[in-house]
């Protein structure tokens, strides 16, 4: 009998920029325009020009994307054997059906044992069939099975073992970086979109840019692509990715935004108070990858109160499960222990406090991998507007806001709720833009390659425009001592104090930003940072009004 061996191919798929050009001339009368430039790169790409006309904006520039040859996980089964053996479905190496179909080398053989695993462990005995279909109870996992023979002799043979992959996921597809809602037409629009398959190898993928009623197309590339398109016109525009894996799983992927060449005016009032409250959620990633830094996390916050002390404040956590059928996720805040509920505050010492945001923060349970603290702040937020007593509890009038996120992953999904500027919008609207807001986050920082090759999972791109946006502290998780981003997140959180939130990131180029308080001009120093005025001096009480632009 011939010997089958088992070959694993590379994937090998090029990807260039390309270019949509469009005709500059002066028009009389408005019309929706292709971008005067649109170009995809991918970290495999090889790139290569292409030459077109110039007045033709539909033209393309890019290289062949080159022939796809599927990379499946080495998973390394013994395969068909000379002497004895089976195989599955004919030796491949992945399916996205239940149905299998085992072939067994029916040289001397009486009876066959058929196993689930690796060991030959289980299973009924059997007579002998050169084929038989087996259904997979096992779904989306490599599934391993193990045979063992009865010959004419009686005699048991050695254990044979293969494995297949079976698949029917579609590729994820997640947009680490895209456009924000609304876009100045001078602006440029940047995405990043990472494609890829968790169980076989993505065969294709297309990223399609739809405005008005043009769809302009371009291959992207399994792995990290870079999106940039420049000189957009107002209106409604979509990016749209489809990808397949080798089996024939498709998914798709959407982001939306306009552009809008007008800003708006506001004119916002915020009622400041001397109470120095301050609520403080602590949205902890439980998820396996978060291992090493889970072991010692009690530690690595043990500073965290002795630097708000003073402030009256309240602590809770939740995690960044978004599941809502277990009990520590969607947005449920934890308890810290039976007898000190949901949320601590000043009332409890400030050592046992401590001990206890530790302990809850180091987590037992292993929680879902798709991590989303972005949808866990505004699920935390929803559940207040539902009326849920803890969440009532902890949304306090005239108490500032803080989020503090500990990750090792970027948000994993793209919905509405995953969004840092609807999150923004979500708190502002919920209390009236009486509540400043602040998102900090210990991730693993965007361009650091040495936290991304050891301990960080993914780099927080998302996470870094919602800090970046509301003033936050960016740290690392990567660190051996949190000490000191924990002194700066919770100097941070003091900072609130002389922090008013705006409903929008204000323009400040070309615009001014005037403040009254009581009536009368305020001129006290400030930095705008994001949605938030920073002001040198905690404010005093009063009424202030503020007006700015943003980007309508």
């Amino acid at each position: 009998m011939q010997k089958i061996k088992w070959l694993l191919a590379g994937l090998l798929l090029t990807q260039s920029g390309c270019k949509f050009i469009e005709d500059t001339g002066t028009v009389e009368t408005p019309e929706v325009k292709p971008p005067a430039s649109f170009e995809v790169t991918s970290d495999s790409s090889a790139a290569s020009s292409g030459t077109v006309n110039p007045d033709d904006p539909k033209n393309i520039t890019s290289s062949n994307p080159g022939t796809v040859t599927p990379v499946l996980p080495a998973i390394g089964p013994d395969g068909w054997r000379e002497d004895a053996g089976f195989q599955i479905n004919s030796g491949a190496t992945a399916t996205n059906s239940r149905e299998l179909l085992f072939d067994f080398d029916d040289y001397n053989k009486l009876r066959m044992k058929i196993s689930t695993n690796e060991t030959c462990e289980g299973g009924n005995w059997e007579d002998f069939s050169s084929q038989k279909n087996i259904f997979s109870e096992r779904i989306n996992q490599v599934l391993t099975y193990s045979v063992r023979f009865l010959d004419y002799e009686h005699s048991e043979t050695t254990c044979f073992k293969s494995q297949i992959v079976h698949d029917t996921e579609g590729p994820s597809i997640l947009f680490a970086k895209y456009p924000n809602q609304t876009q100045d037409p001078s602006a440029t629009s940047e995405m990043t979109i990472n494609i890829s398959d968790r169980l076989t190898a993505v065969k294709s993928a297309t990223c399609q840019l739809i405005m008005a009623q043009e769809i302009l197309e371009k291959p992207c590339a399994s792995g990290n692509n870079s999106i940039v398109i420049s000189s957009l016109p107002e209106g409604q525009y979509s990016f749209v990715v489809h990808a397949e894996d080798i089996l024939g799983n498709k998914s798709s992927g959407e982001v939306k935004w306009s552009v809008a060449s007008t800003t708006r005016q506001m004119s916002q009032s915020i009622q400041v108070n001397d109470y120095k409250k301050v609520d403080i959620l602590f949205v902890i990633d439980n998820s396996g990858s978060m291992g090493f830094e889970q072991k010692n996390m009690a530690s690595r916050v043990a500073n965290f109160l002795s630097v708000i002390r003073g402030l009256d404040y309240q602590v809770a956590v939740t995690t960044t499960d978004p599941r809502s059928s277990v009990v520590w996720g969607d947005g449920q805040l934890l308890p810290f222990s039976q007898s000190a509920g949901s949320i601590l505050d000043i009332r409890t010492p400030e050592a046992t406090a401590q001990d206890l945001i530790g302990k809850t923060l180091q987590r037992p349970e292993t929680g879902s991998g798709t991590e989303q603290a972005i949808f866990a702040t505004y699920r935390v937020i929803d559940r207040y507007i539902n009326n849920q007593a803890t969440h009532r509890q902890l949304f306090r009038e005239g108490a500032q806001f803080a989020v503090i996120n500990i990750s090792d992953e970027d948000e994993s999904a793209n919905g509405p709720k995953n969004d840092p500027e609807n999150l923004i919008k979500h708190v502002h609207d919920t209390f009236g833009g009486q509540k400043t807001f602040s998102f900090h986050s210990i991730i693993t920082k965007p361009g650091d390659t040495q936290c991304k090759s050891t301990y960080g999972a993914t780099y927080g791109a998302r996470y870094k425009v919602l800090s970046d946006l509301t003033g936050g502290i960016v740290g690392s998780v990567c660190e051996q001592d949190y000490a000191t981003q924990v002194t700066g997140i919770a100097q941070g959180v003091r900072d609130l104090l002389k922090t008013i939130s705006l409903q929008c990131q204000p323009i400040t180029s070309g615009f001014s930003i005037t403040i009254k308080k009581d009536g009368q001009a305020f001129t006290d120093t400030f930095r705008v940072d994001g949605v938030n005025l920073i002001f040198d001096q905690e404010l005093s009480p009063g009424n202030y009004v503020v007006n700015y632009r943003c980007l309508r």
